[in-house]
């Protein structure tokens, strides 16, 4: 009897944790929302996808047993343990991130019609490739996974040659450099560091003066040209903030400034805005937090995405139409360019018409730079990026 006596106690306690918990992370609108979902008032309920999310956002102490989870998961040596948010672990504790096959039918038709667009107003076109964290798919084999996405971007960029558009593909540059990818990438996000951004830039720079009549001063490509703040363990990234940082650790940051002048003019939604390189800076992030914690602003963003006119320098107006890879090249690039302006797709209405963007901005030049995972984004409506390949409508 006293056996169970002990046994119903400690039942007691666990439920009562369990009270205290819930109550702690779900407030009553979570209840209301649950509420909804099980009489499926359609009009009223959400997703119980989006209810999941939202509960899972509210949890109590939600970040302490992230990391309890994470290092258990470390000590462990369990490096698919997220598998179910379609990330995995690697050796050196990089996050990396499977890509399911698709045909890329779609990708090709419609980057095909842009290019033929481009060319019979005049513009020049440049489809630029951007790498992930592999360019091997086979190195996911080890945890159990297919991958596709170093094979689809093979078949869509050979695709698009054979139909005489011009590419520029990193990997290959990688390659040909004999460089290591993953010291080109965030471990704990899925973006590239400000170096690689920079080397980017330069790489592009280069093709618009092979194939698109620029006469872009490389040297400002030149990481010699530049200061380089730095700052180690300093903070989480977005894969970082799902898995904890016991899991993987933390990520170092470097900014990058121009060790030259410059001079701008940045359009933006307010209105004209005169200042410098520093202006594509948002450096607030970089303070780090009073407790010692990693700050878990995104560092990456604070390098802004501006439509800018660069006054040292007489010629070139390019569109580029990027992804949030764009946060760090269109900074860097635009020393080189008289005019820079971006676009993401996925940021704009369904009516958005990016043919009559392009005749009325008289750009010379239309750069699609997009990071190779977000080909086969239009096989699923769900998709946030879906759609990024819709260039003609």
């Amino acid at each position: 009897m006293k056996h169970l006596r002990i046994k119903q106690a400690l039942a007691w306690v666990f439920l009562l944790g369990l009270t205290v918990f819930f109550v702690r992370s779900a407030p009553l609108s979570s209840l209301v929302q649950l509420s909804d979902w099980l009489r499926q008032d359609r009009e009223n309920a959400v997703g119980i996808d989006v209810l999941e999310q939202s509960y899972a956002d509210k949890l109590w102490k939600k970040e302490a047993f992230l990391n309890l989870n994470g290092a258990a998961a470390k000590l462990l040596k369990m490096r698919g343990y997220y598998s179910d948010l379609g990330m995995y672990i690697t050796d050196n504790d990089y996050i990396v991130t499977a890509t399911r096959e698709t045909t890329t039918d779609y990708e090709v038709d419609q980057t095909i019609a842009l290019e033929r667009f481009c060319r019979e107003n005049g513009i020049n076109f440049c489809y630029v490739n951007q790498p992930i964290k592999y360019l091997d798919d086979s190195s996911l084999n080890r945890f159990g996974i297919m991958t596709y996405a170093n094979k689809n971007a093979d078949l869509f960029l050979q695709r698009i040659s054979n139909a005489g558009v011009p590419t520029l593909d990193l990997r290959q540059s990688i390659i040909d450099e004999g460089l290591n990818i993953y010291d080109m990438f965030y471990r704990t996000d899925h973006h590239w560091t400000t170096q690689t951004g920079l080397w980017a830039s330069g790489k592009i720079a280069e093709r618009l003066n092979q194939s698109c009549g620029y006469n872009i001063d490389l040297t400002l490509y030149d990481s010699t040209n530049y200061t380089v703040t730095e700052w180690e363990n300093c903070w989480l990234g977005e894969q970082g903030q799902k898995v904890g940082e016991t899991y993987v650790g933390r990520d170092d940051f470097a900014l990058i400034k121009p060790n030259f002048p410059t001079s701008y003019t940045f359009k933006t939604s307010e209105g004209i805005e005169e200042g410098t390189f520093d202006n594509f800076l948002n450096e607030s992030v970089y303070d780090p937090l009073p407790d010692g914690q990693p700050n878990r602003n995104s560092w990456y963003y604070s390098y802004l995405r501006k439509n800018a006119v660069n006054h040292n320098v007489d010629y070139g107006k390019v569109l580029l139409i990027g992804d949030s890879y764009a946060h760090l090249t269109v900074p860097f690039l635009s020393l080189g360019i008289a005019e820079l302006d971006s676009l993401i797709l996925r940021d704009v209405g369904s009516d958005f018409q990016l043919t009559e963007l392009i005749l009325s901005g008289g750009y010379d030049t239309v750069l699609v730079c997009y990071a190779q995972n977000m080909i086969g984004s239009h096989d699923s409506p769900q998709s946030a990026n879906y759609a990024m390949y819709s260039f003609i409508q």
